[in-house]
């Protein structure tokens, strides 16, 4: 009766540190797909604000071509209508 207790109980320790050891590769695999969902997220904002960048300089852009196509350049000196141009360009 007591070598079926030990048997027994040997046993359930041996099944409680297979469990524990199974829970622990859970957990390390887990904190490996936080840390990569993290990334992602980090990686969404970069792009988000790369994005937002570029399309404002794309308008800024889309502006001053506007502003150098209307402009009165024909009659004007190109030295005038140039440095107008820059400085539109490079305030």
């Amino acid at each position: 009766m007591i070598r079926a207790l030990l048997f027994f109980g040997a046993l359930a320790t041996a099944f409680a540190l297979l469990q524990s050891w199974r829970l622990s590769q859970a957990e390390s695999r887990l904190d490996a797909a936080e840390a990569k969902v993290a990334a992602y997220v980090e990686a969404a904002q970069i792009r988000a604000k790369q994005d937002a960048d570029l399309a404002r300089l794309r308008r800024e852009a889309a502006e001053v071509d506007t502003y150098l196509i209307t402009a009165g350049g024909g009659d004007v000196p190109l030295s005038d209508y140039l440095s107008d141009a820059a400085r539109k360009l490079w305030p």
